[in-house]
């Protein structure tokens, strides 16, 4: 029965799994596209085909904001994650959400069809199934090649997850693995018990319990396996300060989604709240609403991310006296866990120091630097715990043109390692092609609010404020910011 899954690369885009007749294929969304039943009055754009499933069932919307799912008032109605969902209510949809529909209590695979929205997925892959018959007591899966399923990830651990039949059926259980089981998308702590239709997930893979049988993705990979891939979601109803006997609000309607490998700019005028969304996405300043990276809320549990996520002011508190090569040195120790061996340090500190081009002035002083040697170095020494997300504030200001380049060619370097790299910026024309997405806030003149008025990528934001320079877009939503507020809702609603 021992299966292997291998993978190496991983893509970030709207895909929708559908398990259906026992086997399971993928299909990409984009824009409006109707769920239903086709008939000869009634086309639909993701046909389901049973009777159970109404003409017109649901629809999914996606966009550069997001992709959400609305059920249209079908007769058997929507389940997302294990809810039935509220008719005509649009439900934002994240990475790894499940929806169900069903036809009664399910007895067998022919009474429920399952959908997976999926951002973070592999290429492709053969839909594969292992038969549950009466011999087979369990199933095995993780990265040691014994298992019935082995997967040849590092994001997998040697003994991830187990299936088991017990007294009341088949359970799933996770067997302390470092990045986690998902049931329906929500994590187990502990070995629950599967319905027909089930999904559980493990990294970016899907496993889908059908009573007599387990559907998953088999895919093709090379020897070398892959690194944890992640998302950042930012999702903000408001940011509000108080002010004598009023509240203001200096941020509203804040929903957008970050991804691994990908490298962001965030642009706005003075007073549109950049600063503002970078402190409430570390939670310095909480708003209301939810940060998730991983699908783990970084409000409700900042002490599990707080490591990964981390942040490079515009001024620097280096002292002046050390030399570059102790401050790097001091911040790895300060910073890597005790248990790593001295020698590793140093290999860590040295190739840091080279990656930053600082290796030729490891021996200077901090205060004999040049102001883009400086901020190289205060970058380096938060790269050295090997965070996951790197937010900067305005890390091209007091520095040369010539520097600012060398400093965004090194940061492209690191997201293309896989991390996310958010940058404030105001001078952003000369290093625009390092970005793949483009953030835009605008101060409402309505309410003195700041809002999303683009997110996309930089080319899209040519189009959308039709100019061809990213600087002349803070000048036009600084004189119409309502103007461009509204087109860019509008492309949502």
């Amino acid at each position: 029965m021992s299966s292997t899954v291998l993978y190496s690369e991983r893509f970030f885009g709207p895909q929708l799994l559908i398990v259906k007749d026992g086997s399971i294929r993928s299909m990409t969304v984009s824009g409006e596209m109707i769920v239903g039943r086709h008939t000869k009055e009634n086309m639909v754009d993701i046909d389901l085909d049973v009777d159970f499933v109404s003409r017109c069932h649901g629809k999914v919307l996606c966009g550069t904001n997001g992709c959400f799912y609305v059920d249209t008032g079908s007769t058997n109605g929507t389940y997302l994650n294990g809810e039935r969902m509220q008719s005509n209510v649009m439900h934002r949809l994240t990475n790894g959400d499940v929806l169900h529909i069903y036809n009664g209590t399910p007895k067998t695979a022919d009474d429920v069809i399952t959908m997976i929205m999926m951002f973070d997925h592999p290429e492709g892959f053969t839909p594969q199934s292992i038969m549950l018959d009466n011999d087979i007591t369990q199933v095995n899966i993780g990265r040691n090649v014994d298992k019935d399923i082995t997967v040849i990830s590092k994001a997998i651990s040697s003994d991830h997850a187990l299936f088991f039949r017990s007294g009341n059926g088949w359970a799933i259980a996770d067997k302390n693995s470092t990045n986690g089981v998902y049931l329906n998308n929500r994590r187990i702590n502990t070995a629950l018990y599967l319905k027909i239709g089930d999904c559980v997930r493990i990294v970016n893979l899907n496993f889908v319990f059908l009573g007599d049988r387990i559907v998953y993705q088999n895919v093709r990979f090379d020897q070398q396996g892959t690194n944890k891939c992640s998302t950042l979601e930012i999702h903000i109803v408001q940011r509000t300060v108080r002010k004598l006997f009023s509240v203001h609000a200096l941020l509203r309607d804040i929903n957008v989604t970050f991804r691994s490998g990908e490298m962001i700019l965030i642009l706005g005028g003075s007073g549109a709240g950049k600063t503002t969304l970078v402190n409430a996405i570390l939670g310095y300043e909480k708003a209301e609403g939810m940060i998730l990276y991983d699908n783990v809320d970084l409000y409700a549990d900042d002490e599990t991310v707080q490591s990964k996520i981390s942040f490079v002011p515009q001024s620097d508190l280096m002292r002046g006296f050390d030399s570059v090569y102790h401050t790097v040195r001091n911040a790895a120790q300060m910073k890597l866990p005790d248990d790593i061996p001295d020698e590793e340090i140093e290999r860590k500190v040295m190739e840091t120091l080279k990656l930053f081009n600082l290796d030729k002035v490891e021996d200077s002083l901090v205060k004999q630097l040049s102001g883009g040697e400086r901020k190289r170095l205060s970058v380096a020494i938060e790269y050295i715990a090997d965070p996951e997300v790197f937010f900067l504030d305005e890390p091209d200001s007091g520095i040369d043109g010539h520097y600012t380049v060398q400093l965004m060619s090194i940061l492209r370097k690191i997201a293309n390692e896989g991390k996310i790299i958010v940058i404030i910026s105001h001078g952003a024309n000369r290093i625009a092609h390092n970005f793949d997405k483009v953030l835009v806030l605008a101060k409402s003149k309505r309410d003195q609010c700041g809002y999303i008025s683009f997110f996309g990528t930089v080319e899209d934001s040519y189009k959308f404020f039709d100019t061809d320079n990213l600087e002349a877009i803070v000048g036009k939503v600084n004189d119409e910011p309502d103007l461009y507020i509204a087109k860019f809702k509008g492309l949502y609603n």
